[in-house]
């Protein structure tokens, strides 16, 4: 590897981690905040926000990890321009295509590893998401709950007690007091736990009795049941539903739905917008002696948002069978990557057009 090589590469990896960063802090910064409202309304506990967060980093990435691409190109290469450097190497003799070549390498990596994010790594850490949520929202009422002491439901409606809980969420020796204007139940039972029952978490005794009507005296009734499924005023809450973005990318390449079949060709099409995306940094990197440095990012961020806002829209196309899937979303990427390449004219170097002009001017009269 020559010295340029290093050089270049050393600029290119220092200004990707840097924007990478950057963009990661935000992202995070907006999605610990939206948790954050989530667990004040008390939907999951505040103990599992952290690894929310940390399943939250695949498909964040999968996201910025584009638009990293296109700024920290132009933004390495734009300072080689800033500082006069470019026009060293030009001069040397040192093609466009060079660089075209050197940053395409420099993209290779990252496109094979946005890939591996984007089939595999997103829809994992959405399942993996969608589990601890749920397995949060059971845990959640027995941390409310103090064994060996008896402990009041809300408004007044009973008293819940269990000798024990044990590192399963198993619950020993429970006893429960469940008194309304319409009934007054006392249940025991040696073993209890915690289930998702029609979407709703219930509280289930095993090999337990009960006993109704006991305000009246000799007129209670006594009960004797080996499962009993109750829903306790505090707990009503709905667990996460399955979402198709942890759907795997095989089962999307297989299904004949369109909704999924656009799910997985977006897929493939995200890695393949890294060297779209960088390379057309590497375009837009080009400036002059009294353009500054940064004068493009604004412009690099809204070519950024139509490339994205084409994506979404022929992806909804493909959805509503308003566009084959042959095509799918392909056409944007190739048109961007057109225009990436573009150097200012699109006839080969050994093309000449012909003088047309030259066939219609009439000969020269010659003089006598």
């Amino acid at each position: 590897m020559r010295i340029l090589d290093k050089y270049l590469y050393k600029e290119l990896f220092a200004t990707f981690f840097a924007v990478l960063s950057v963009l990661l802090l935000i992202t995070f910064g907006t999605e610990a905040t939206k948790l954050l409202a989530v667990a004040v309304e008390g939907t999951i506990p505040s103990s599992i926000i952290f690894k929310v967060l940390l399943y939250k980093i695949p498909p964040a990435l999968e996201v910025i990890l584009p638009l990293v691409a296109l700024l920290s190109v132009m933004l390495a290469v734009g300072r080689l321009y800033q500082d006069q450097e470019m026009v060293v190497l030009q001069s040397c003799g040192i093609p466009t295509r060079y660089f075209q070549k050197r940053v395409f390498w420099f993209l290779l990596p990252l496109a094979l590893l946005t890939a591996w994010i984007t089939l595999w790594v997103t829809p994992w850490s959405y399942q993996q998401e969608r589990h601890l949520v749920a397995e949060a929202q059971v845990t959640s009422p027995l941390a409310a709950l103090v064994p060996g002491k008896f402990n009041p439901l809300p408004n007044g409606e009973g008293v819940f007690y269990t000798r024990t809980i044990d590192d399963d969420g198993d619950l020993l020796s429970v006893w429960l007091r469940l008194k309304t204007d319409e009934q007054d139940v006392l249940m025991t039972a040696p073993q209890g736990r915690f289930e998702w029952i029609d979407g709703k978490l219930a509280l289930v005794l095993l090999n337990g009795h009960s006993y109704e009507g006991l305000d009246k005296g000799d007129a209670f009734t006594a009960r004797e049941f080996r499962r009993f499924e109750g829903f306790l005023p505090e707990i009503q809450v709905t667990p996460p539903s399955q979402k198709k973005f942890e759907i795997a990318s095989m089962q999307l390449w297989q299904s004949d739905n369109l909704d999924y079949q656009a799910l997985f060709q977006w897929r493939l099409v995200t890695p393949f917008s890294i060297l779209v995306l960088g390379l057309l940094g590497l375009k837009m990197s080009r400036s002059g002696p009294r353009e500054g440095r940064f004068g493009k990012v604004f412009f690099a961020l809204v070519l950024y948002v139509v490339y994205n806002q084409l994506l979404v829209t022929f992806k909804e196309a493909i959805a509503n069978e308003s566009l084959p899937t042959t095509i799918g979303l392909w056409p944007v990427p190739v048109l961007f990557l057109a225009y990436a390449l573009y150097q200012g004219s699109l006839k080969p170097s050994w093309f000449e057009w012909p003088d047309v002009g030259r066939w219609f001017k009439k000969p020269a009269e010659s003089k006598s």
